[in-house]
């Protein structure tokens, strides 16, 4: 019987050897870690924002520059507006508590990815995401405000690089992009999103700042979807859309395709063939994150395309609210979405 070490050694080369790919790492391809969250059936996804996590230190080392103003993406500071809340210093006790949502999500729940909003990159994500997870496919952003993933470990990834045309003015934040299992069958390509703030429903067309920037960027994501759909490729979108889908998705996109009224008609109009969405929301009652929740309706969200949804004809919702018991504690406004997927 071959020592352990040995059948690692082996386990991984006939993983890279089936796959057909040579030499690659998560740095610039993928996570090669043994592991049977590769062979399971079907993917959970989630997301979740994490509302400004920082480390300590970096928290510390920001406060004393903060801004009156919110900061454009290539500022390595946060605001700090007279009589808004500010951004939340957490204690070790906090950090354990949203660390307790993370392993939620990957022993109770399954999570193979976590897409990520409002984190300060890697390091800020493992004061939560503390065992299991690779932390990885950070925009590339000064502002702490990030975009990225928790990947499952084991599960290979590569990631795409930012879709930084989503950062229209030098201060919105860029997306996420990373391909789950590339060159298998499972093949499947994942967009995060944290779009512009402050236009939960309505008409885009209105003349208010918030509403005429997620205009902007409404055929940017649009754009980003059709091109999957050309390419055949299974693909999800999913994250903070920073908008009542449920209210929007009752109403036309326009005549306009590059600057919509509305989003989910705009994205889901099968233009070019294929291009439907499903939402993940979709007739869920919302449930909120603690009892002090001020949202009355999911603006975090998953949607997937018909390929997904035809791999995986069973699909399970759920909303991970925290402990009541840490109530009081600086957690987030947000706190996951799930949906898993099984065939």
């Amino acid at each position: 019987m071959p020592s352990p070490v040995l059948s690692r050694t082996l386990a991984v080369t006939c993983a890279l050897s089936a796959t057909l790919f040579a030499a690659c790492s998560h740095a610039g391809w993928f996570d090669s870690s043994a592991s049977s969250s590769g062979n399971k059936a079907g993917l959970t996804l989630a997301t979740w924002n994490l509302d400004w996590l920082m480390t300590p230190r970096a928290h510390e080392d920001m406060a004393p520059h903060c801004t009156s103003q919110q900061p454009a993406s290539n500022e390595r500071t946060f605001p700090c507006t007279p009589g808004k809340p500010q951004p939340p210093s957490r204690t070790q006790a906090d950090f354990d508590a949203l660390a307790h949502t993370a392993t939620q999500l990957r022993d109770e729940q399954q999570a193979d990815v976590v897409a990520l909003q409002e984190v300060d990159g890697p390091d800020a994500a493992r004061m939560v995401f503390t065992k299991g997870w690779k932390l990885d496919c950070f925009v590339n952003r000064a502002h702490p405000q990030k975009v990225g993933f928790a990947i499952r470990e084991g599960l290979p990834y590569r990631c795409n690089g930012d879709l930084s045309a989503l950062d229209i003015d030098g201060a919105t934040r860029a997306g996420a992009d990373i391909t789950l299992y590339p060159g298998t069958a499972q093949e499947v390509r994942l967009l995060a999103v944290h779009l512009k703030s402050g236009c939960f429903d309505g008409r885009l067309d209105r003349h208010f700042g918030p509403c005429e920037r997620l205009r902007q960027q409404a055929p940017i994501v649009e754009a980003w979807i059709d091109q999957r759909v050309r390419e055949g490729k299974a693909f999800a979108l999913l994250g903070d859309f920073n908008r009542r889908l449920e209210k929007d998705a009752r109403y036309p996109a326009g005549p306009d395709e590059a600057a919509p009224l509305n989003l989910m008609q705009a994205w889901s109009d099968n233009e070019p063939p294929g291009a439907i969405l499903m939402r993940a929301t979709e007739g869920q009652a919302y449930v909120p994150c603690d009892a002090g929740d001020r949202h009355k309706a999911y603006i975090d969200d998953i949607l997937i395309d018909p390929k997904l949804a035809a791999r995986n004809k069973n699909r399970r919702f759920a909303r991970l609210p925290f402990n009541p018991q840490d109530r009081g504690r600086e957690l987030s406004d947000h706190c996951p979405v799930v949906w898993g997927l099984s065939p």
